[in-house]
């Protein structure tokens, strides 16, 4: 994956993050029947949108990791993408680099965020 692809989904998720579920979509009926059928599941034992933060499902999202993943799968998935985007790694394309400072900025926010709210 690039590191513009990669800032592409990072914004995609902060949007969606951000939007209401009153919001018409294009898709909103199959949304729907979607919601209904993880809120009558059996497996679940409630409804889907039970303890869904928000904010949290954006870092969660930034870190390419389910929601609810605990602190190792969150670690390890941190420094992967270290080791993916780092600066350096960019340096012959002063584009890409600034892009990726950017990148690794937003990665360790969120993994600073995941980490204070995983530790409570």
């Amino acid at each position: 994956m690039s590191i513009f692809s990669r800032v592409y989904n990072i914004l995609r998720a902060n949007f969606n993050a951000g939007r209401n579920d009153d919001t018409p979509t294009v898709d909103s009926s199959n949304r729907q029947k979607k919601r209904n059928k993880w809120e009558t599941g059996s497996n679940h034992g409630g409804s889907a949108d039970s303890g869904l933060d928000p904010k949290i499902a954006q870092y969660y999202a930034n870190l390419e990791l389910p929601y609810g993943a605990d602190l190792e799968t969150v670690t390890k998935a941190w420094k992967r993408l270290l080791k993916q985007y780092h600066p350096d790694k960019h340096s012959s394309d002063s584009v890409k680099q600034k892009t990726a400072n950017e990148l690794v900025q937003q990665l360790n926010y969120a993994y600073d965020q995941l980490q204070k709210h995983l530790s409570k």
